[in-house]
């Protein structure tokens, strides 16, 4: 069976069209001005026709990847409820057009980013590619971005499962990350809140953009509303929010208007702003095409604009804050480590989602007259809780720029969180709150659908299962720490980031599978995560011991460059990590292992009360009619002997 839209969705594509053309013309105006900007140090301005191409293009891939999100969202959430599985191949079929051009159109960006970091002009870098692809990482973003939309294209076209099309949603909105975190926010002065902010910000803006843009194609219907309208005010907010740290970032304190970039950057606050108080406005055709219109000045801004110069740019600058984004503080002390310091605010807002989300689930199951464990509360608090302190105390700032302080932050996310994290049964309590959405008859995919979609894709059984956990728990850490992964992703605040979300995540995954209390369709026995926790100890075990004896410095020419005047020797600051990595990593395992253990038994002792319960009853039964058949007996024999006895 095929999906059949809505025909407002054709009526609206010639405005939708001519939409694209009028940002096509701002944008190139917008790139016209780029020689104008101040030129940086040691770099010429590139001339007129690379400057005009950038804004285009980049203004032609924003909207292509928010389309190819839209689509994959009204081929999901938004489709007919139907099969899970669609032979047909035609629930993909527009999100795989859209992923197309947007590859298309990334791959046109490394040639012109290359061009215009270089000051080069665009016909010079296009035949030799190769030897600019890595010059900077706004470069190699851009190839990375093309190559997840060929993925992205490749799964709406190829899958015939929901489950597929849910992931390939997961993958566009995390591609809509690496060109901006790798940017102007990665420079300067706090350049560390910019990142995470600009990371936050893209994030909400491509998922609210894309909600509002399902809603304009197949019009403001009450199911079309009902499921996108919160997910459209979370995001607009958090686009908002993080625009202002941005902004705050960039000017470093000059007057907005006295720069192209300043001006950008209200036109960009202003749109948004206006977005906001739309999304709490009762829904009309009007208000969509408004917010449509926000959307567009939005998404102008953010792809012509990235040739603008801000005057962060213009600011000379340390290694410290060229690497961190603050200069080296002072010697730490443990009351330093242990007190406030300079808050990651990429985790803060991480956490606060997490622990507010999870509440208001909680509540919602509640109010059904469910039960909900408070232990598994607690633990799912409790394991934010840490991340918040890590996150806001002295230890994490130092962790940036010194190798044992890192390992404790590092260990910490990895072993204990994660296992606080599975205590909490997040994807059973996900389930538990969309099966309330679901009961909500429009006709339409509930969110349980494609949640379930997700858990019993094929590949994803594979890529998360517990084999891949285990392999990418233990693979980890080898491949990152003993090559040159670590000391490259050191260099940069978004890097840094990324590793500590992986050492989580992959922490989560193998203790999912280990002690977690969800019901996953890909799960061991308990001899089987019995095994994993044993045959994981040692691979810890040997990581540490290599840390603490090994000649070779980790991330040498990072520190080197840091030049840290309180750790003259980072042979014994690596020898330090790997004691504290053996000694963080052990104890919590060990703890695992007697968890895992009590569960067991708990398990086990449930089973046998089951099957006492089952042959208590069974033995019921049997007495039962044995007696009702001696009974019947009986009367038989009454009846033989008594001849005018009747029945």
């Amino acid at each position: 069976m095929s999906v059949t839209y809505p025909s407002r969705a054709r009526t609206t594509g010639p405005l939708l069209a001519a939409t694209g053309v009028v940002m096509a013309t701002v944008a190139a105006i917008i790139g016209r001005l780029r020689p104008l900007e101040p030129r940086l140090l040691g770099r010429e301005n590139p001339d007129v026709l690379t400057s005009v191409l950038h804004a285009v293009v980049g203004t032609l891939f924003w909207t292509a990847l928010v389309w190819t999100l839209a689509e994959l969202i009204r081929a999901t959430l938004c489709s007919p409820h139907r099969e899970v599985v669609d032979p047909s191949h035609t629930r993909g079929r527009r999100a795989w057009l859209a992923a197309q051009m947007w590859t298309v159109l990334a791959l046109l960006m490394v040639p012109l980013e290359s061009a215009d970091s270089a000051g080069l002009a665009f016909e010079q870098v296009v035949f030799d590619i190769p030897t600019y692809i890595t010059s900077t990482p706004s470069v190699a973003a851009w190839f990375g971005v093309a190559i997840l939309g060929l993925v992205v294209g490749l799964l709406a076209l190829v899958t015939t499962h929901l489950g597929g099309l849910v992931m390939a949603s997961l993958v566009t909105v995390l591609a809509a990350l690496p060109v901006p975190i790798t940017g102007a926010i990665s420079v300067g002065l706090n350049h560390d809140f910019a990142t995470d902010a600009g990371a936050w910000a893209t994030v909400g803006m491509i998922i609210a953009a894309a909600c509002i843009l399902v809603e304009v194609l197949d019009g403001p219907r009450p199911a079309i509303i009902n499921r996108l309208i919160w997910v459209q005010r979370v995001g607009t907010v958090i686009a908002l929010a993080g625009s202002i740290v941005v902004t705050w970032h960039g000017q470093a304190g000059h007057p907005l208007v006295s720069d192209r970039w300043g001006v950008a950057r209200i036109i960009l606050i202003v749109a948004t702003t206006i977005w906001v108080i739309i999304t709490w406005l009762p829904h009309t055709t009007v208000l969509s095409w408004l917010g449509m219109t926000m959307v567009a000045v939005i998404v102008t801004v953010t792809g012509a604009a990235q040739q603008l110069v801000p005057p962060r740019y213009l600011i000379g600058q340390t290694p410290a804050v060229n690497y961190l984004g603050y200069e080296l503080p002072r010697p730490p002390t443990a009351a330093i480590l242990l007190a406030p310091g300079r808050p990651n605010i990429g985790f803060w807002a991480l956490s606060v989602l997490a622990i507010v989300g999870y509440c208001i689930a909680v509540s919602t199951v509640k109010r059904r007259g469910e039960t909900w464990s408070g232990a598994r509360t607690g633990s799912w608090i409790g394991a934010w809780v840490v991340v918040v302190y890590l996150a806001s105390a002295g230890l994490w700032e130092y962790s940036s720029m010194q190798f044992s302080w890192h390992m404790l932050v590092h260990m910490t996310f990895n072993m204990l969180v994660p296992a606080l994290l599975v205590l909490g049964a997040p994807v059973t309590l996900l389930k538990a709150v969309l099966r309330s959405a679901d009961q909500i008859n429009d006709d339409l995919n509930g969110p349980q659908d494609c949640l379930v979609a997700v858990l019993e894709w094929r590949p994803t059984k594979i890529l998360f299962g517990p084999f891949a956990a285990w392999i990418v728990f233990i693979a980890s850490f080898y491949l990152v720490y003993f090559t040159p992964v670590f000391g490259y992703l050191m260099r940069y605040h978004w890097g840094h980031q990324w590793m500590l979300l992986h050492f989580m995540m992959a922490g989560f995954m193998l203790f999912e599978y280990v002690i977690g209390l969800d019901d996953l369709p890909a799960s061991l026995p308990h001899i089987g995560r019995l095994g994993f926790v044993i045959t994981a100890m040692p691979f810890h075990s040997f990581f540490a011991v290599i840390t603490m004896n090994a000649h070779q410095i980790i991330g040498k020419d990072f520190y080197e460059a840091l030049s840290i005047p309180w750790v003259p020797n980072l042979h014994d600051d690596q020898n330090l990590g790997g004691q504290i990595t053996w000694a963080t990593g052990e104890i919590p395992m060990a703890l695992v292992l007697i968890a895992l253990c009590v569960q067991w038994f708990v398990s086990d002792r449930r089973d046998q009360r089951r099957v006492d319960a089952s042959e208590d009853a069974s033995l019921d039964e049997s007495l039962a009619a044995y007696n009702e058949m001696l009974a019947r007996m009986a009367g038989q024999e009454i009846t033989q002997d008594n001849p005018d006895h009747k029945s």
